[in-house]
């Protein structure tokens, strides 16, 4: 699961992409970059548990 670096929402999606790679953009603060945080699903599951 992606999560913005900037505010941590999971409402990120890829704007472009193509031979210089993805371009994301955070639906909620507006960050546009090619840096994103990715999470196991698993793992977030996890890190709750404890």
């Amino acid at each position: 699961m992606l999560h913005c670096p900037a505010c941590n929402s999971t409402d990120v999606w890829a704007v472009t992409g193509g031979y210089t790679g993805c371009v994301y953009q955070c639906k909620r603060c507006g960050y546009r970059g090619a840096l994103v945080v990715e999470y196991d699903e698993e793992e977030d599951e996890e890190q709750g548990s404890r």
